[in-house]
């Protein structure tokens, strides 16, 4: 694992004292690898670090890492309709005796994808968790969590890695080569950024294609901004969602960066040095105050689709926020 020293140490030293909490919170920006530091605490606890590791078979753990929005039948004990992407639900799992080890461990992965009615009910299970039982939630929104929830947790904070160390484990890891100081850049110390854009390079390229268009309509008119808004409302619910989805991490890396720039922090921008100049002569279009309004939105507007509301409407009222105001 990359980087995270601090958190690990934390981690360890409550192992060894026998003194874990019944639930952590991960927090950190997306693509840091608080899903991987949950699934090391996960074998470290019921594999003991021994090989062959064989963690996603393990009777003993739980995990739920998808990128569609959970609802309350995975929480609860007695799912109305089953549980949709598991045998058992979160609780039915947590109430059961350990199988093979010690304990049993769940990992919730980006917790802000639970609906409100999810999160009040795992809180039953928060405040009287089940014997020898460990639940490790991770977010990078932690305000989009019930603040009742967030208080029975064990809060570790991570934090990214160094540009330079990144790469230097890009070119030892993965054979990175000339890529690496490049993907690095992109990336700004996440290494899961970095991971999939060099596996996967249509992610990395449909990430740059929703750029491309959704940055431009921050000057466009109401007619072209709700004729594009309209195809998130295309195909199914759940691909309605994913698709908002990609959208939305894609425009708020884009006005993260922005901010970095207005704020005189070109290196810190995760865009590739060639698209720089694009990046800056965006910004210097737009208010500072309008690009902090407007990251704020889009994050809101995550949120508000895993809560159901539709992707088109949600959709349509964000890219109508985001016009730059006409001068007076």
């Amino acid at each position: 694992m990359l980087g995270h020293a601090r958190a690990r140490a934390f981690l360890q030293a409550q192992r060894a004292s026998d003194r874990l909490a019944h639930a952590y919170c991960l927090i950190g920006e997306e693509g840091l690898g608080k899903t991987t530091l949950a699934r090391a605490l996960a074998e470290e606890l019921l594999l003991g670090g021994d090989p062959p590791r064989r963690l996603d078979v393990h009777p003993d753990f739980w995990i739920d890492d998808r990128e569609e929005a959970i609802g309350i039948d995975e929480i609860r004990f007695h799912p109305e309709k089953g549980a949709p992407a598991h045998e058992q639900s979160l609780q039915q799992f947590l109430s059961l005796k350990p199988f093979a080890g010690r304990s049993r461990v769940a990992v919730l992965a980006n917790a802000e994808r639970m609906t409100e009615a999810a999160q009040n009910c795992l809180l039953k299970t928060l405040e009287e968790p089940p014997p020898a039982t460990v639940l490790i939630l991770t977010t990078a929104y932690p305000d989009h969590l019930l603040p009742t929830c967030l208080s029975r947790c064990q809060m570790v904070a991570l934090s990214a890695t160094s540009r330079q160390e990144l790469a230097a484990w890009l070119r030892a890891v993965f054979e990175a080569g000339d890529q690496a100081d490049a993907l690095a850049g992109f990336a700004q110390g996440r290494p899961g950024w970095a991971v999939r854009a060099l596996r996967d390079p249509a992610w990395f390229e449909g990430f740059s294609r929703w750029v491309e268009e959704l940055a431009p309509l921050a000057f466009a008119d109401t007619g072209t901004i709700l004729l594009y808004a309209s195809r998130f409302g295309q195909g199914p619910y759940a691909e309605q969602r994913l698709y908002a989805g990609r959208a939305l991490r894609a425009l708020s890396a884009w006005l993260r960066d922005a901010l970095l720039v207005r704020a005189g922090m070109p290196d810190s921008a995760s865009v590739p040095p060639a698209r720089l100049p694009q990046l800056e002569a965006w910004a210097s279009r737009v208010p500072p105050g309008h690009l902090q309004a407007s990251l704020a939105r889009a994050q809101r507007t995550q949120l508000l689709i895993d809560q159901n509301v539709n992707p088109r409407l949600a959709m349509e009222v964000l890219l109508l926020d985001l016009r730059v105001p006409a001068p007076a």
